[in-house]
């Protein structure tokens, strides 16, 4: 009697069809294959083994509805290699859109420090009042102005004027008032920037890696009233600052590098130290925060209990960063599966591995047979295979 099994899908033609294979983990072999992995199929399937009690799967949700639809009382198991793997993938999703493929660390934490760019509002550097464009202008404008006055002088009406000119009669008439001045008096006018008062926030937010969206939301809360064009545009030169400051003269990182960290020692992955990894931290705080975010979830997970999944998920989403966000709603949807995997020791090896068998045996077939050939095939061996 098959109390206790794992499923898992396989590709009966790649990227087409798909199938579903299950294997019982007590006797360790492959019970029976389905040429489908459609929900409905599936339920069918599943209420033939009406004595099931557990079923281990991965994190899909036809797998999850099909279960669910065809018996609510069997427990259902969530794999940890696919939850500690989908952990792994938003964090590496958080890496890529955080850091560029090869970056430098600046000397110095303020990366305004030293530059030629110091302050963002300062006119250090630009041309002096009248620029040459503007004294052009301005010169075309006075010989225009002089030409209408000398015009009018002489007789002309403005509307005559105004068709010898080439321009408007309301131009015409402003250019003879008696008090007209050609240069605009808010030439080179500096207003005070809206979003001067929240830099040092976006600064900071921008080193935990949030989003444009998340800086927005954040400085719009504390009074912010401008345009998210104005955020976009400072957060973007933000980050090219910070890159020229860091070129030449800090240490190159390798994206990569932080990458493996995620599932891997410091002293595993050669191209980075950890004082290389702690300047990182240091001036990517957000980093640090992933990391730590990592190793928890793997102790919960092997710690044998599922109450501590509802903290370390309120931790995570703490930290505001919209990768791990998602990750965690899909543990929230199939939280008592994750919650089973913390509690028992079964796990979707076998059917891993037993669809591998299934592509070995497609192989040697050259790939030229029917579903019911390749089930068939397949079940002979199993019953073959002594079991220690």
């Amino acid at each position: 009697m098959v109390t206790k099994v794992c499923v898992d899908d396989f590709a009966i033609r790649k990227r087409h069809t798909y199938g579903t294979i299950m294997v019982d983990m007590e006797s360790r072999r492959v019970i029976d294959l389905l040429p489908s992995r459609e929900i409905e199929d599936v339920v069918e399937w599943l209420k033939t083994y009406p004595n099931l009690s557990i079923v281990s799967r991965d994190g899909s949700v036809s797998y999850h509805s099909a279960i669910s639809q065809a018996n609510t009382a069997i427990v259902q198991v969530s794999d940890r290699f696919h939850l500690l793997k989908g952990f792994t993938d938003a964090a590496k999703k958080f890496l890529t859109r955080f850091l560029s493929a090869n970056f430098c660390l600046p000397q110095e934490a303020s990366h305004y420090a030293g530059t030629a760019t110091a302050d963002y509002w300062s006119k250090e550097g630009k041309e002096d009042f009248p620029t040459k464009e503007h004294k052009q202008t301005l010169e075309r404008k006075t010989a225009l102005v002089k030409k209408v006055r000398e015009l009018k002088e002489e007789g002309w009406n403005n509307g005559e004027i105004a068709e010898r000119t080439g321009i408007g009669r309301q131009t015409v008439a402003k250019y003879l008032k008696p008090g007209y001045n050609p240069v605009n008096a808010l030439y080179n006018t500096t207003y005070p920037s809206k979003i001067k008062p929240y830099v040092e926030d976006i600064k900071g937010l921008l080193s935990e890696g949030k989003t444009f969206r998340q800086i927005s939301s954040y400085i719009r809360e504390k009074g912010y009233r401008g345009a998210d064009s104005t955020i976009r545009m400072y957060a973007t030169r933000e980050r090219k600052l910070l890159k020229e400051a860091g070129d030449g003269r800090g240490e190159k990182i390798e994206r990569r590098w932080l990458i493996k960290l995620l599932y891997k020692p410091v002293d595993q992955v050669k191209g980075i130290s950890q004082k290389q990894l702690d300047q990182v931290i240091e001036q990517y705080p957000g980093i640090g925060k992933v990391y730590d975010a990592g190793k928890s979830f793997k102790e919960t997970l092997f710690a044998r209990k599922p109450e501590d999944l509802e903290a370390w998920m309120e931790e995570c989403q703490l930290l505001g960063i919209e990768e791990l966000d998602s990750f965690v709603n899909g543990i929230q949807r199939d939280k008592d599966a994750v919650k089973n995997a913390i509690q028992f020791d079964y796990n979707n090896g076998l059917a891993e591995g037993s669809v591998n068998k299934l592509k070995v045996v497609k192989r040697i077939m050259y790939g030229r047979n029917s579903f019911e050939l390749l089930k068939s095939k397949l079940l002979r061996l199993e019953l073959k295979r002594k079991i220690n």
